[in-house]
Protein backbone atom coordinates (compact mmCIF):
# COMPACT_ATOMS: atom_id res chain seq x y z
CA UNK A 1 0.00 0.00 0.00
CA UNK A 2 1.18 3.71 -1.26
CA UNK A 3 2.07 5.93 1.37
CA UNK A 4 0.11 8.19 -1.82
CA UNK A 5 -2.65 7.05 -0.43
CA UNK A 6 -2.73 8.19 2.99
CA UNK A 7 -4.81 11.33 3.74
CA UNK A 8 -4.17 12.86 7.77
CA UNK A 9 -6.43 15.64 9.12
CA UNK A 10 -3.91 17.65 11.09
CA UNK A 11 -5.15 19.36 13.84
CA UNK A 12 -3.06 22.75 14.71
CA UNK A 13 -2.47 22.98 18.51
CA UNK A 14 -5.06 25.65 19.65
CA UNK A 15 -2.69 26.49 22.45
CA UNK A 16 0.81 26.40 21.19
CA UNK A 17 2.21 27.75 24.40
CA UNK A 18 4.91 24.59 25.23
CA UNK A 19 5.67 23.58 21.83
CA UNK A 20 6.20 26.59 19.75
CA UNK A 21 6.87 25.36 15.96
CA UNK A 22 6.34 21.36 16.74
CA UNK A 23 3.14 21.88 14.58
CA UNK A 24 5.11 22.47 11.39
CA UNK A 25 7.89 19.64 12.43
CA UNK A 26 5.40 17.48 12.53
CA UNK A 27 3.29 17.95 9.25
CA UNK A 28 6.90 18.70 7.25
CA UNK A 29 8.09 14.94 8.76
CA UNK A 30 4.70 13.42 7.74
CA UNK A 31 5.01 14.70 4.86
CA UNK A 32 8.34 13.64 3.52
CA UNK A 33 6.31 10.25 4.54
CA UNK A 34 4.55 10.91 0.99
CA UNK A 35 0.95 11.38 3.25
CA UNK A 36 -1.77 13.58 2.41
CA UNK A 37 -1.76 16.41 4.69
CA UNK A 38 -5.00 18.37 5.14
CA UNK A 39 -4.25 21.16 7.84
CA UNK A 40 -7.04 22.21 10.04
CA UNK A 41 -7.62 24.24 12.85
CA UNK A 42 -10.19 23.21 16.20
CA UNK A 43 -12.68 25.82 15.11
CA UNK A 44 -13.43 24.70 12.01
CA UNK A 45 -13.75 21.05 12.30
CA UNK A 46 -17.32 19.57 13.13
CA UNK A 47 -18.95 15.98 12.81
CA UNK A 48 -22.16 14.37 12.25
CA UNK A 49 -23.23 11.43 14.72
CA UNK A 50 -26.09 8.94 12.71
CA UNK A 51 -26.12 5.94 11.59
CA UNK A 52 -22.97 6.90 10.36
CA UNK A 53 -20.11 9.26 10.69
CA UNK A 54 -20.06 12.83 9.01
CA UNK A 55 -17.11 14.75 9.43
CA UNK A 56 -16.88 18.44 7.99
CA UNK A 57 -14.33 21.19 8.02
CA UNK A 58 -16.03 24.56 7.59
CA UNK A 59 -19.34 22.70 6.55
CA UNK A 60 -17.42 20.86 3.61
CA UNK A 61 -17.78 16.76 4.29
CA UNK A 62 -13.93 15.59 4.59
CA UNK A 63 -12.55 12.00 4.04
CA UNK A 64 -9.08 10.82 5.80
CA UNK A 65 -7.50 7.81 7.27
CA UNK A 66 -6.29 9.39 10.51
CA UNK A 67 -6.70 11.93 12.68
CA UNK A 68 -3.69 14.14 14.61
CA UNK A 69 -3.11 16.44 16.90
CA UNK A 70 0.08 17.19 19.10
CA UNK A 71 0.38 19.35 22.48
CA UNK A 72 -1.04 20.34 25.40
CA UNK A 73 -4.59 22.30 24.99
CA UNK A 74 -6.50 24.54 27.30
CA UNK A 75 -9.48 22.16 29.42
CA UNK A 76 -12.18 23.34 26.89
CA UNK A 77 -9.82 22.97 23.70
CA UNK A 78 -9.29 19.71 24.83
CA UNK A 79 -12.38 18.90 25.36
CA UNK A 80 -12.90 19.69 22.46
CA UNK A 81 -10.82 17.48 20.38
CA UNK A 82 -11.15 14.76 22.54
CA UNK A 83 -14.84 14.45 21.10
CA UNK A 84 -13.81 15.05 17.45
CA UNK A 85 -10.86 12.47 18.42
CA UNK A 86 -13.09 10.08 19.82
CA UNK A 87 -15.78 10.16 16.77
CA UNK A 88 -12.66 9.47 14.48
CA UNK A 89 -11.41 6.69 16.59
CA UNK A 90 -14.82 4.95 17.02
CA UNK A 91 -15.43 5.51 12.89
CA UNK A 92 -11.94 3.32 12.49
CA UNK A 93 -9.77 6.06 11.99
CA UNK A 94 -6.12 6.22 12.99
CA UNK A 95 -5.44 8.57 15.87
CA UNK A 96 -2.40 8.76 17.86
CA UNK A 97 -3.68 6.99 21.06
CA UNK A 98 -7.20 5.10 21.79
CA UNK A 99 -9.28 7.41 24.31
CA UNK A 100 -9.03 4.76 26.74
CA UNK A 101 -5.32 5.22 26.65
CA UNK A 102 -5.29 8.96 26.16
CA UNK A 103 -7.68 9.36 29.35
CA UNK A 104 -4.99 7.76 31.52
CA UNK A 105 -2.03 9.55 30.02
CA UNK A 106 -4.27 12.48 30.63
CA UNK A 107 -3.84 11.78 34.21
CA UNK A 108 -0.80 11.17 36.83
CA UNK A 109 -3.01 9.20 39.34
CA UNK A 110 -4.27 7.17 36.65
CA UNK A 111 -0.95 6.12 35.52
CA UNK A 112 0.24 5.77 39.15
CA UNK A 113 -2.44 2.88 39.29
CA UNK A 114 -1.07 1.07 35.85
CA UNK A 115 2.59 1.54 37.37
CA UNK A 116 1.49 -0.77 40.63
CA UNK A 117 -0.48 -3.54 38.44
CA UNK A 118 2.67 -3.81 36.49
CA UNK A 119 5.06 -3.29 39.11
CA UNK A 120 7.22 0.18 37.58
CA UNK A 121 8.70 1.43 40.42
CA UNK A 122 7.47 5.28 41.23
CA UNK A 123 7.42 7.44 44.61
CA UNK A 124 4.88 6.51 46.28
CA UNK A 125 2.01 8.83 46.51
CA UNK A 126 -1.85 9.32 48.25
CA UNK A 127 -4.87 10.33 47.22
CA UNK A 128 -7.90 12.11 49.27
CA UNK A 129 -10.95 13.39 48.97
CA UNK A 130 -11.92 15.24 51.17
CA UNK A 131 -9.46 17.79 53.70
CA UNK A 132 -10.33 14.62 56.74
CA UNK A 133 -9.30 12.11 54.70
CA UNK A 134 -6.00 14.16 53.79
CA UNK A 135 -5.23 15.14 57.22
CA UNK A 136 -5.28 11.71 58.54
CA UNK A 137 -3.34 10.24 55.60
CA UNK A 138 -0.20 12.67 56.14
CA UNK A 139 1.04 10.27 59.03
CA UNK A 140 1.82 8.13 56.36
CA UNK A 141 4.38 11.01 54.80
CA UNK A 142 7.62 12.90 55.17
CA UNK A 143 7.43 16.94 56.42
CA UNK A 144 9.14 17.57 52.91
CA UNK A 145 6.94 15.97 50.14
CA UNK A 146 5.67 16.69 46.87
CA UNK A 147 2.07 18.19 46.18
CA UNK A 148 0.95 17.30 42.74
CA UNK A 149 -2.02 18.09 40.72
CA UNK A 150 -3.04 14.91 38.87
CA UNK A 151 -3.74 16.86 35.50
CA UNK A 152 -0.88 19.32 34.58
CA UNK A 153 1.82 20.05 32.10
CA UNK A 154 5.60 20.75 31.99
CA UNK A 155 5.75 20.83 35.77
CA UNK A 156 2.28 22.87 36.12
CA UNK A 157 0.64 21.96 39.22
CA UNK A 158 3.80 20.43 40.82
CA UNK A 159 5.05 22.25 44.05
CA UNK A 160 7.31 21.13 47.23
CA UNK A 161 6.33 21.21 50.37
CA UNK A 162 8.59 22.14 53.61
CA UNK A 163 6.02 20.73 56.23
CA UNK A 164 2.34 19.06 56.54
CA UNK A 165 0.84 23.10 57.10
CA UNK A 166 1.64 24.08 53.69
CA UNK A 167 1.10 20.74 52.38
CA UNK A 168 -2.58 21.19 53.80
CA UNK A 169 -3.03 25.04 52.16
CA UNK A 170 -2.09 23.22 48.73
CA UNK A 171 -4.14 20.63 49.31
CA UNK A 172 -6.98 22.54 50.05
CA UNK A 173 -6.38 25.31 47.59
CA UNK A 174 -6.56 22.75 44.86
CA UNK A 175 -9.87 21.43 46.37
CA UNK A 176 -11.33 24.76 46.44
CA UNK A 177 -10.52 24.67 42.74
CA UNK A 178 -11.86 21.42 41.79
CA UNK A 179 -8.34 19.71 41.10
CA UNK A 180 -7.62 16.79 42.51
CA UNK A 181 -3.92 17.21 44.04
CA UNK A 182 -1.93 14.09 45.88
CA UNK A 183 0.69 14.06 48.13
CA UNK A 184 3.94 12.16 47.20
CA UNK A 185 7.15 11.17 48.41
CA UNK A 186 10.50 13.70 47.69
CA UNK A 187 12.76 11.46 46.36
CA UNK A 188 15.87 14.08 47.81
CA UNK A 189 18.62 13.13 46.43
CA UNK A 190 17.88 13.82 42.72
CA UNK A 191 16.54 17.51 43.13
CA UNK A 192 16.62 19.48 39.61
CA UNK A 193 17.65 16.09 37.73
CA UNK A 194 15.75 13.62 35.68
CA UNK A 195 16.10 11.14 32.81
CA UNK A 196 14.16 11.18 30.01
CA UNK A 197 13.77 8.35 27.69
CA UNK A 198 11.97 8.63 24.45
CA UNK A 199 9.54 6.43 23.52
CA UNK A 200 8.30 5.34 20.38
CA UNK A 201 5.81 2.39 18.68
CA UNK A 202 6.68 0.67 22.16
CA UNK A 203 10.41 1.15 21.46
CA UNK A 204 13.33 3.60 23.33
CA UNK A 205 14.77 5.54 20.88
CA UNK A 206 16.62 8.46 23.18
CA UNK A 207 17.77 9.36 26.31
CA UNK A 208 18.40 12.55 27.08
CA UNK A 209 19.43 13.73 31.37
CA UNK A 210 17.26 17.57 31.75
CA UNK A 211 19.64 19.39 34.82
CA UNK A 212 18.69 22.35 36.49
CA UNK A 213 20.66 23.60 39.56
CA UNK A 214 17.60 26.27 40.38
CA UNK A 215 14.48 24.67 40.12
CA UNK A 216 13.81 21.40 42.21
CA UNK A 217 11.40 20.41 39.24
CA UNK A 218 14.54 20.52 35.91
CA UNK A 219 11.61 21.27 33.69
CA UNK A 220 13.24 24.16 31.69
CA UNK A 221 12.41 27.39 33.69
CA UNK A 222 15.19 28.67 35.19
CA UNK A 223 17.76 30.15 33.23
CA UNK A 224 20.10 27.50 35.02
CA UNK A 225 18.51 24.50 32.49
CA UNK A 226 20.22 22.38 30.15
CA UNK A 227 19.97 18.84 28.66
CA UNK A 228 22.40 16.77 27.54
CA UNK A 229 22.76 13.15 26.07
CA UNK A 230 22.98 10.58 27.68
CA UNK A 231 23.27 8.13 24.64
CA UNK A 232 26.77 6.91 25.61
CA UNK A 233 25.98 6.40 29.23
CA UNK A 234 26.81 2.94 30.66
CA UNK A 235 22.88 2.87 32.16
CA UNK A 236 21.50 3.58 28.47
CA UNK A 237 20.02 0.07 28.03
CA UNK A 238 18.88 -0.23 31.97
CA UNK A 239 17.08 3.59 31.45
CA UNK A 240 15.57 1.97 27.74
CA UNK A 241 14.15 -1.19 29.82
CA UNK A 242 12.45 0.66 32.53
CA UNK A 243 10.92 3.49 29.79
CA UNK A 244 9.69 0.22 27.68
CA UNK A 245 8.25 -1.31 30.79
CA UNK A 246 6.19 1.52 31.85
CA UNK A 247 4.79 2.70 28.42
CA UNK A 248 4.44 -0.98 28.40
CA UNK A 249 1.55 -0.54 31.58
CA UNK A 250 -0.41 1.69 30.02
CA UNK A 251 -0.40 0.48 26.41
CA UNK A 252 1.36 -2.50 24.74
CA UNK A 253 1.09 -0.06 21.08
CA UNK A 254 1.47 3.48 22.47
CA UNK A 255 2.88 5.29 19.32
CA UNK A 256 5.08 7.57 21.55
CA UNK A 257 5.78 8.72 25.25
CA UNK A 258 8.50 10.85 26.88
CA UNK A 259 8.98 8.79 30.19
CA UNK A 260 10.62 11.01 33.03
CA UNK A 261 12.35 8.94 34.75
CA UNK A 262 14.48 10.12 38.37
CA UNK A 263 17.98 8.15 38.80
CA UNK A 264 18.02 8.08 42.93
CA UNK A 265 21.50 6.27 45.03
CA UNK A 266 18.94 5.65 47.60
CA UNK A 267 15.95 4.41 45.84
CA UNK A 268 17.14 2.97 42.43
CA UNK A 269 15.39 4.38 39.43
CA UNK A 270 11.91 5.49 40.19
CA UNK A 271 9.53 6.80 37.10
CA UNK A 272 7.39 10.10 37.61
CA UNK A 273 5.34 10.04 34.48
CA UNK A 274 4.68 9.16 31.15
CA UNK A 275 4.38 12.50 28.72
CA UNK A 276 1.92 12.04 26.09
CA UNK A 277 2.62 14.99 23.88
CA UNK A 278 6.52 14.56 24.51
CA UNK A 279 8.53 17.66 23.12
CA UNK A 280 10.95 16.38 20.64
CA UNK A 281 13.14 18.87 19.22
CA UNK A 282 14.99 18.94 22.73
CA UNK A 283 15.86 15.38 22.45
CA UNK A 284 16.57 15.35 18.85
CA UNK A 285 18.97 18.19 18.86
CA UNK A 286 21.19 16.79 21.80
CA UNK A 287 21.19 13.33 20.57
CA UNK A 288 21.60 13.69 16.59
CA UNK A 289 18.89 11.12 16.26
CA UNK A 290 16.37 11.72 13.74
CA UNK A 291 13.80 11.33 16.20
CA UNK A 292 10.59 13.54 14.01
CA UNK A 293 11.71 10.97 10.86
CA UNK A 294 11.45 7.83 13.55
CA UNK A 295 8.03 9.23 14.51
CA UNK A 296 6.52 9.78 11.15
CA UNK A 297 7.49 6.31 10.42
CA UNK A 298 5.68 4.90 13.30
CA UNK A 299 2.53 6.80 12.84
CA UNK A 300 2.23 5.76 8.85
CA UNK A 301 2.87 2.43 10.03
CA UNK A 302 0.08 2.08 12.54
CA UNK A 303 -2.62 3.93 9.47
CA UNK A 304 -1.13 1.51 6.98
CA UNK A 305 -1.66 -1.62 9.66
CA UNK A 306 -5.19 0.05 10.20
CA UNK A 307 -6.21 0.31 6.78
CA UNK A 308 -4.72 -3.33 6.06
CA UNK A 309 -6.71 -5.04 9.44
CA UNK A 310 -10.08 -3.41 7.54
CA UNK A 311 -9.75 -4.79 4.42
Amino acid sequence: MLNENIIILYMKNPDPIFYGMMDDLVIQTLKKQNATIIVTELEELSVIIGEEFIFLRNGEQIQFDAFLGYGYMAPKHYLDYMYFNFAAYTAGKTTLYSPFTENILQDKLLQYAKFSKCQVPFPRCSASFSVQQFKLNLSQFESKAIMKEVIGYEGTGVKLSCNKIQSTEIFCKSLWNGEQAIIQDFVSDSVGRSIRVLVIGGRAVSVTEFQDNIDFKSNGYSDDFKIESKMDCQKKEEYFRLAEKTCQAIDPNLTIGGVDIIDSRKHGLVVLEINQWPEITFSEDVTGLPLFEIFGQEFIRKIKKNKQDKM
